[in-house]
């Protein structure tokens, strides 16, 4: 390969877990929070899976959209961009607006996704058994256990039903915090594989740059963090 086409190896397991599919892609997000695990170039390669990994083609999406809230995606919303804003291990978010103008965003799950994470799981557990037994690791640390931890974990995220109730039990929870917001659950187009939630918009926290040209102050943001 020419020089300009080199991977590095964070570049390398990054992409390796994304071929292997959703379930190693959010192992890879889990990780990517770890900079107590993995050097700095590690963290930040694999911090791209948070939101950057492969998304699925407009046509699906869309059919699941239908199919979940029983009715065409025209007859609810009065514009849905097809290219997502972000795309994750299990799912992906596409900007749109109901038909009363409201800003939201619309969290819809992978076709087909529960079927590949069991057939990953599968493996995963193999994996675990084989390190338990065979390796130092395994003497160390409760392999099968944790795979089990990921999978019950794993397998919740996709009732997106339970993330909203979070939301709506978060925000009851701080509701007298001025400093926190949570954003509105839209129930009536929200199902077990589609999440329509209020848009708001920000900027993360690791964006120092971006929040300095905003004019926020970092030390009562680090204040109220």
């Amino acid at each position: 390969r020419s020089p300009e086409d080199h991977v590095t190896p964070a570049q390398h397991l990054r992409l390796a877990l994304e071929e292997l599919g959703p379930t190693f892609i959010k192992f890879g997000q889990i990780i990517s929070t770890r900079p107590d695990l993995l050097p700095p170039d590690f963290i930040t390669e694999l911090s791209r899976l948070q939101d950057q990994a492969p998304p699925e083609p407009w046509a699906p999406i869309k059919a699941i959209i239908e199919e979940e809230l029983g009715q065409p995606v025209e007859a609810i919303f009065r514009t849905i961009n097809p290219i997502p804003t972000a795309a994750a291990s299990l799912g992906q978010v596409h900007a749109a607006t109901l038909t009363d103008g409201q800003e939201v965003i619309i969290k819809v799950q992978r076709p087909n996704i529960e079927h590949i994470i069991d057939v990953d799981l599968d493996i995963l557990y193999d994996m675990a058994r084989l390190a338990q037994s065979r390796t130092a690791l395994g003497e160390t640390y409760n392999l099968i256990a944790i795979a089990e931890d990921f999978a019950f974990t794993l397998r919740s995220e996709l009732d997106y039903r339970r993330e909203g109730h979070n939301a709506d039990r978060f925000r009851e929870n701080f509701q007298d915090e001025p400093y926190l917001y949570i954003p509105q659950v839209h129930w009536d187009y929200t199902t077990r594989r589609v999440l329509v939630l209020e848009r708001i918009y920000g900027i993360k926290i690791d964006e120092v740059e971006a929040l300095d040209d905003a004019g926020y102050d970092r030390n009562l943001i680090a204040d109220h963090s």
